[in-house]
């Protein structure tokens, strides 16, 4: 008489029959390469892609250009898997800089808008191209030669008798000069005219002397790739020149609303096809060369008020990160043509500042 058989005996007998009923050839191990060793990742990657169609080298040839990319163009094709991560986010963010309904939304923020009022806070109307935001002043294209033209601004006649003084027209052309260098690369005629500048004893004409000597000595070619690098860049340039960055950290803050309703109590609209936010540095010194010539007409002190509530508070702050910037070496010595030319105006208001309260003040009396 047999024992009878425990559960675990039973189960490892039924398991060795069962193993032996499998085909010798399932549970072999599938070879390896004579020359792999065990680990050898390389020669793993080198085995499998062997049996496999090499991929087409990517063409950047086959992209549409950056700056003709609209709110309404297709990038599906810079969502390709063989386009570069870079090209990919490029793309993008050109795109989303475009659409109104992207590029004007302003996060919500306590007492800034009326609640009551949807049209009041872009980004929560319709989503269309022509929503209800008046559009202010915005950059060009590449290859214009000025962010805001006559045609983008609203202004009453001037008096044909009215006289723009020697100083404010000088001023005037200075920051129509920064803005043009800070909305896209110069041309090459534009260079050859910015080495012909000269200069003086003066701070701001020995800057003027250093701007010249770099464009003397600098290609067209070398300049569009620095200022490409510095502000545009493969996902983000090295600077952001915007008042919302340097005061708050991000961009699309509070500070643009602010830009936002100066322009609009001034008048001035945004041209179709615009995409940079207001408080981008070139829009708000074209606004000042406006004012300074009197393109723009103003009240009295709306100059003053425009460049200490919307510049002063960080412009000297974006022009020396520009004169150590990595990527710079002719904006290099725009930075430093800025900075000087910000020192000369701070100066310049806080000393009519103190005129107009010496005034008050003996009127007073």
């Amino acid at each position: 008489m047999t024992e009878p058989e425990n559960i675990m005996s039973r189960w490892s007998r039924m398991k060795q029959e069962a193993a032996k009923q499998v085909e010798p050839d399932v549970l072999s191990p599938e070879p390896k390469p004579a020359d792999a060793e065990p680990g050898d990742l390389k020669a793993t990657v080198a085995t499998a892609a062997a049996g496999t169609p090499t991929s087409p080298s990517f063409d950047p040839a086959s992209l549409p250009p950056l700056q003709s990319i609209t709110a309404g163009t297709d990038i599906r094709s810079f969502l390709g898997s063989g386009v570069p991560v870079e090209l990919t986010k490029a793309g993008l963010r050109r795109a989303w800089v475009t659409d109104p309904a992207i590029r004007d939304f302003i996060g919500i923020a306590e007492s800034q808008w009326d609640f009551n009022d949807p049209a009041a806070m872009p980004g929560f109307g319709p989503l269309i191209a022509g929503n209800d935001i008046q559009a202010l002043a915005g950059l060009g294209d590449t290859g214009q030669t000025s962010v805001l033209t006559t045609e983008d601004v609203r202004v009453e006649a001037i008096s044909a008798t009215r006289q723009i003084d020697e100083i404010d027209h000088a001023r005037a052309l200075e920051y129509s000069l920064l803005a043009a260098l800070l909305s896209h690369s110069p041309d090459p005629q534009t260079i050859k005219d910015l080495a012909g500048l000269s200069g003086d004893a003066t701070p701001l004409g020995a800057a003027h002397a250093t701007l010249a000597a770099a464009a003397a000595s600098e290609s067209p070619e070398r300049i569009e790739r620095e200022y490409f690098d510095l502000f545009v860049g493969f996902g983000r340039g090295e600077l952001f020149p915007y008042a919302s960055y340097y005061l708050t950290g991000y961009l699309y803050g509070r500070p643009l609303a602010r830009v936002r309703e100066t322009l609009k109590q001034l008048g001035i609209e945004r041209t179709e096809g615009r995409s940079e936010p207001e408080d981008h540095v070139a829009v708000l010194f074209e606004v000042m060369a406006g004012l300074a010539s009197g393109r723009i007409v103003a009240p009295a002190g709306t100059e003053r008020n425009t460049f200490e509530n919307h510049l002063k508070p960080w412009i000297a702050r974006f022009f020396s990160d520009l004169e150590r910037a990595e990527s710079a070496t002719f904006y290099a010595r725009v930075g430093t043509l800025g900075r000087t030319f910000m020192e000369i105006e701070t100066e310049a208001f806080s000393l009519s500042n103190a005129a107009g309260s010496a005034n008050v003040a003996d009127t007073r009396a």
